[in-house]
């Protein structure tokens, strides 16, 4: 069976499918300081997307990089994960998980490497695909092994998953303004060796996980599409994602056009994503315990006035509080998502759910990492955070109107 894994032992999984790394009698999945190792490893992937962004208005400003240009490198990142979660993510499930640990690790390695030397399009918008691979690869593989043969306790654990994402995703920024002061490849190559130290033991503890498997394939998408817990979710990460995306291609210049320094962009950014670092296991475990429905749709619709309160700020620390509240937002919105994905797809499929889910998010944030500078700079702050909002409004109705097809204590 494995073409990517042939040493892999199997066992029979509760649905027929083989269950990697032994009997099912065992673990059910990787837990304790093991699981450390996982949330460590997506910490520094998240550390080296963070690291890039805010450094986007610098790079511009070193190589003379046109917006569109800066749109690109943002949205490479975007596009590489995107197709290498859903390429891969069916391999996953079936089983094939060890190589695939190994493959994200080396990624995220070269693509910090890649971007402390390159210097123009090419090298840069490669180096931040590779990163982008090593960040969306990793998540679906740590996904796959922390929730193992079981889908009880998701929601905290792939809560936990996000909030150690965010973190290095937030400590990016001051870990950039730290080194950077040494130089400008300072960071990138310390973070590049960090992933080399963590990323061993990780892609080992991963390979090893007992996983719940299923004969996956490309055909199983129209009908996990079709299931109405998932739509819900896939338009919650169309409408968080697409945020993230201006976000990721626009705040670091918006913030230093304010007049923001390197350190206070990173102090903003902290600021802004600290409920992000805290809500999300809590979140996760409180769908578990109501239903995703319950914890989505309040966070969202108080979403939508937040996203636009981000374009009439006119300071950094205005900025910064205006994000405490949307970020909250995020946390319960993406958390109780995250739980009607695995509702809808069991252990078994949670690699392909959770990858279809993320491909949403993924492609919406590459079309607006993309388009946000160009709107950025024709028209300004208020019409771009302003805009967005207005698509959020619609598609947050729609997703009210989808949710009265599913009842949250209904089993699946």
């Amino acid at each position: 069976m494995s073409e990517l894994g042939a040493a892999d032992s199997h066992a029979e999984s509760p649905n027929g499918g083989p269950t990697d790394g032994g009997s099912p009698n065992g673990p059910t999945a990787v837990e304790g300081r093991q699981a450390w190792w996982l949330y460590g490893l997506n910490f520094l992937q998240a550390t080296g997307i963070g690291l890039v962004f805010v450094f986007l208005a610098d790079v511009q400003d070193r190589y003379g990089l046109a917006n569109w240009e800066l749109g690109v490198i943002a949205a490479m990142g975007f596009v590489a994960a995107l197709i290498t979660q859903l390429g891969l993510s069916p391999l996953i499930d079936r089983g094939h998980i060890q190589t695939l640990a190994w493959v994200a690790v080396a990624a995220g390695t070269l693509g910090t490497l890649g971007f402390a030397f390159g210097t123009n399009l090419i090298t840069l918008g490669l180096s931040r695909g590779l990163s982008g691979i090593g960040l969306g690869l990793f998540n679906v593989v740590a996904r796959k092994a922390l929730i193992g043969l079981d889908i009880e306790g998701g929601g905290a654990k792939v809560g936990t998953l996000l909030s150690t994402g965010v973190s290095g995703f937030l400590a990016g920024p001051a870990i950039g303004a730290a080194l950077g002061a040494i130089a400008f490849e300072a960071p990138f190559i310390v973070l590049a060796t960090a992933f080399v130290i963590v990323g061993a033991p990780a892609a080992k503890i991963a390979g090893g996980a007992k996983i719940a498997t299923a004969k996956v394939d490309y055909a199983d998408l129209g009908r996990i599409i079709r299931k109405p817990r998932m739509q819900v979710a896939m338009l919650t990460q169309f409408i968080v994602f697409g945020a993230i995306g201006i976000f990721d291609a626009t705040v670091d210049r918006f913030l230093t056009d304010l007049g923001a320094s390197t350190v206070a962009v990173a102090i903003a950014l902290l600021v802004t994503g600290l409920p992000l670092m805290i809500i999300p296991p809590r979140a996760g475990a409180l769908a578990e315990r109501i239903g995703g429905i319950k914890v989505l749709i309040p966070a969202l619709i108080v979403a939508v006035p937040a996203v636009a309160a981000f374009g009439l700020a006119p300071s950094a620390g205005a900025f910064a509080i205006v994000g405490l509240v949307h970020s909250t937002t995020e946390s319960f919105s993406t958390m109780g998502g995250q739980v009607l994905v695995l509702e809808a797809t069991g252990a078994e499929k949670a690699a392909i759910g959770s990858a279809v889910v993320e491909v949403v998010g993924l492609s919406i944030a590459a079309v607006t990492s993309v388009m946000a500078p160009i709107i950025y700079g024709e028209f300004g702050p208020e019409r771009l955070f302003g805009g967005w909002a207005a698509i959020a409004f619609v598609l947050v109705a729609i997703t009210i109107m989808r949710t009265r097809s599913i009842s949250s204590a209904t089993p699946v």
